[in-house]
């Protein structure tokens, strides 16, 4: 019975969080990061989309806008 109490108890925050730092570190090594040829490549692809996408949304609102004042003005 008192071995089971035993193995309950928690280690303290000390420990936990020294673990924790350990175990954030060996991950972290295992993370591989892109060169500054590929962040720079990636970028430019997001910025084209986001710049395509915003033309598109903006000319499919005025294309609305249009169709909506059309529809008022014909009653």
């Amino acid at each position: 019975m008192a071995k089971q109490a035993a193995e309950t108890v928690k280690p303290n925050i000390l420990v936990r969080t020294r673990g924790y730092i350990h175990d954030v570190k060996a991950e972290m090594d295992k993370v591989t990061w892109p060169t500054r040829a590929d962040l720079k490549a990636s970028t430019t692809v997001v910025l084209l989309f986001l710049a395509l996408l915003a033309v598109l949304i903006g000319s499919m609102d005025l294309i609305f806008q249009r169709a909506v004042l059309l529809l008022y003005s014909l009653t």
